[in-house]
């Protein structure tokens, strides 16, 4: 039972990873925040064996028109109108809360990814508060949020379902002083470097070609040079397919 995270570059098999996961018999019940998953042709298939499903928010980044996001931008005015990504994003975990499935023994719930929740989070404080921009105050919100999300997500683990996934977008950070750089989640400000005290594994993902060009979808699960904050509470090699067949060997979903 294990609380996950991963992140990687965009295309590196985090959201094909999670869905791996119906090879051990567990039902991979998705939050699409990038609305994306519903065009993966790779996942088509386990979408309609109803081994996948797929919640997509109805909720724009923003409820205005892009010409009127640009006017607002240049002139420095507040937002007009709540963006409700967040909101229906809250509303999803309370509901796997409050009302789990009868066999929540074997559904994982994933929120793919947060690094766009961040961004729904913020235009949502912004209109909040009536500002333009974010100051120290709005900064604190956004942190308490995060905070609070990831306390209700994580924590529904292994109480309610066996496992619970969040997927982060990477960034590298450059430390001014030594000129080193970490490769980290893809979270505003000092949260990123939180991230993995609310989960037991933590698994950065990367692809690796050869010299004939084929791809091979890898997870790294040990520090090792600019990413930090790889590691696994499992007995893992520090390289490993990306795929939870193979990292979870096994194990499989309980069939009470």
């Amino acid at each position: 039972m294990s609380s996950i995270v991963l992140y990687g570059p965009p295309g590196s098999g985090k959201t094909t990873l999670a869905a791996s996961l119906t090879k051990l018999n567990y039902h991979v019940h998705f939050f699409d925040m990038d609305k994306k998953i519903l065009g993966m042709d790779n996942l088509k298939q386990l979408l309609k064996d109803d081994k996948i499903s797929v919640v997509t928010p109805d909720a724009k980044l923003s409820n205005t028109s892009l010409r009127s996001k640009i006017i607002a931008g240049a002139s420095g005015s507040k937002p007009t109108s709540q963006p409700k990504g967040y909101l229906e994003l809250c509303d999803w975990v309370t509901d796997l809360q409050e009302t789990p499935p009868k066999d929540a023994y074997r559904v994982v719930p994933v929120i793919d990814s947060f690094s766009r929740v961040g961004e729904h989070l913020k235009r949502m404080i912004l209109f909040t508060a009536g500002k333009a921009k974010m100051e120290f105050t709005e900064w604190d919100t956004q942190l308490s949020n995060y905070e609070e999300l990831l306390d209700s997500f994580f924590g529904m683990t292994p109480s309610i379902y066996p496992h619970c996934i969040m997927t982060f977008h990477d960034m590298i950070e450059k430390d001014e002083i030594t000129g080193k750089t970490k490769t980290l989640p893809l979270v505003t400000g000092q949260f990123r470097g939180k991230v993995g005290s609310y989960v037991s594994e933590m698994y950065y993902c990367f692809t690796q070609a050869d010299k004939s060009g084929d791809v091979t979808f890898l997870v790294e699960t040990k520090p090792v040079g600019d990413v930090v904050q790889a590691r696994s509470s499992r007995d893992l090699e520090t390289y490993v397919d990306a795929d939870f067949s193979i990292i979870f060997k096994g194990e499989e979903a309980s069939k009470k």
